[in-house]
């Protein structure tokens, strides 16, 4: 089984390539569901309790990723704590779902994991694919997701520079078009690597992804 990996800026358009990826056949490991489930936890809400209070809870009584969010993202130490609580947590689960897809015969895997390189989980993946969009182009798709600027700055200062991502992908996507030019790119990919029996495209001919290459220059938050 082939595993992929895919990053990108905040806004670049990760899922809905995933999303692609999913519905030409591929499995989705996506880390950020897992993480969702691991902050359900009891000891990981325990500690979450006992590191930042009640204030970062909801009124359900589970951690509101939010309020969590305006916490750690402001403060580096605070962030490295929550990452040491929960990224093994996360790891093995990806781990999990790697061995039972390819117990289960599947050809194609990706592993949507915005921190990939930052949590080093590269060793992990066959390949990594980076999503290009403007930084104009992200800001809006995160301003209609409900965020205020601040918020997207402070999470994409938390992460590797765009440029960084780029320079250590093996594939970029260009997702700067509208949602027809992303799934070329997508089934292109998919067709590299071996057919899927979910693949259902009018074009006969795809084009290589050799059509996307790394850009001299990727746009970052500034």
């Amino acid at each position: 089984m082939k595993l992929l990996g895919i990053i990108g800026g905040i806004g670049s358009g990760k899922s809905t390539a995933s999303t692609l990826f999913r519905q030409l056949g591929a499995a989705v490991i996506s880390a950020d569901d897992i993480g969702h489930q691991v902050l359900l936890l009891r000891d990981v809400k325990n500690a979450v309790r006992e590191r930042w209070g009640s204030a970062v809870f909801g009124e359900n009584g589970e951690v509101d990723r939010r309020k969590l969010a305006a916490v750690v993202f402001a403060d580096e130490n605070e962030l490295s704590y929550l990452k040491s609580l929960t990224h093994p947590l996360i790891a093995e689960e990806v781990h999990r779902q790697r061995e039972k897809h390819e117990r289960n015969g599947v050809q194609l895997c990706l592993l949507d994991a915005p921190l990939l390189l930052e949590s080093n989980w590269d060793h992990m993946v066959d390949l990594i694919i980076f999503v290009s969009a403007s930084a104009e182009e992200r800001w809006n798709r995160v301003k209609d997701r409900g965020w205020s600027e601040t918020e997207w700055r402070q999470r994409e200062s938390a992460q590797l520079s765009v440029e960084e991502k780029a320079r250590r992908a093996d594939i970029v996507f260009d997702n700067s078009g509208d949602a027809d030019h992303l799934r070329t790119q997508v089934e292109a990919l998919v067709r590299d690597h071996g057919s899927l029996p979910n693949i259902n495209t009018q074009s006969k001919t795809m084009p290589s992804i050799a059509c996307c290459p790394k850009p001299d220059k990727i746009d970052r938050v500034r």
